[in-house]
């Protein structure tokens, strides 16, 4: 998933939500897009916009009935307004014509995971992987990766562990930075009996997806607890607290942890956690206590950067109390 590095806020995980379904509808057109955009953001638009949208696109539909795009933009309005039925019988249209139009077949497979047929959705998306199999771009194709994780995520959410594992590590060979195929393949891994495997997954979602979601946090408490690691066991849970909007908590549980084997990530917490409180100065002496332990720290030195602070200075080695 495709994140620009910035500073952090509680928005990072609906702008990674936002981009996923961005990729999914992006042929569509750009007004379908937006009210996909707005739905995300929970925002309520109103009737009146999703009306519109799809007063339009049922009227560009009866004027050229074998026009493809306009019955991807009525089906992405249909599916944006919850008409479920109705966008799924766009999608079938379009798939009598075309059985291996991708950008139906993920639209068709999202629409039966929200109506909860599984089953029926991976169909949809291994039409996709199935078309794509040895293909002269596959490595590099963002539909494939997109069909990749969704099989991933099904397989999950019906036990199958092993089969979630093997589509979310090709999901991943395709986009390294997917935070979502990340977080899932940690849970599939830990499922799986392999905790060391998660922590590494997990860690590497939050790299790029810092915050707004919780999940991965919970996840890491887990799996640290199989590995019987205490201090990161009490790490994950104070940042888990962060998330769940108790700074004060996470605040004293990583200070505790700032002279102990968890010293850096606790010192990075508690600089994150200064960032969203908007208390910049705060946040870089945390981050420059961090140069103090490991001084090419890559973390520390990126939110350096990113709020105007040099990664050397005579307050290095200060920090808040």
């Amino acid at each position: 998933m495709k994140l620009s590095r910035r500073s952090p806020s509680v928005s990072d995980r609906a702008s990674s939500r936002l981009l996923r379904w961005g990729a999914l509808v992006l042929v569509i057109g750009i007004a379908a897009f937006g009210v996909i955009y707005y739905q995300d953001q929970h925002v309520d638009a109103g009737p009146s916009l999703v009306g519109r949208q799809i007063a339009g696109a049922e009227a560009a539909v009866k004027k050229e009935p074998n026009n493809v795009q306009t019955r991807l933009q009525l089906a992405a309005a249909y599916r944006a307004d919850q008409r479920l039925d109705d966008a799924l019988k766009q999608y079938d249209e379009i798939l009598k014509a075309d059985k291996i139009n991708r950008t139906a077949l993920l639209g068709r497979g999202g629409v039966l995971i929200d109506k909860g047929d599984l089953t029926a959705a991976a169909v949809a998306y291994r039409t996709i992987t199935a078309e794509a199999r040895g293909g002269e771009f596959a490595g590099a194709d963002p539909q494939l990766q997109e069909a990749r994780y969704f099989l991933g995520s099904i397989a999950v959410k019906q036990g199958k562990t092993k089969e979630a594992i093997k589509e979310l590590e090709a999901a991943l060979k395709i986009n390294r930075a997917d935070s979502d195929a990340l977080y899932l393949l940690g849970v599939a891994q830990l499922k799986d009996g392999a905790p060391k495997l998660a922590v590494a997954s997990l860690k590497q979602a939050l790299l790029f997806v810092p915050t707004g979601w919780c999940e991965p946090y919970s996840q890491l408490t887990l799996a640290y607890g199989k590995l019987a690691q205490v201090p990161e066991k009490a790490y994950a849970t104070a940042m888990e607290s962060f998330c769940l909007k108790k700074p004060a908590a996470a605040k004293s549980q990583l200070k505790a942890l700032t002279n102990g084997p968890v010293a850096v990530d606790a010192l990075l917490g508690l600089g994150l956690i200064a960032e969203t409180e908007s208390n910049n100065p705060e946040a870089v002496s945390w981050y420059k206590k961090v140069l103090a332990v490991d001084l090419k720290n890559g973390a520390a030195i990126s939110a350096l950067s990113r709020l105007g602070a040099g990664p050397t200075s005579s307050a290095t080695t200060q920090g808040p109390s």
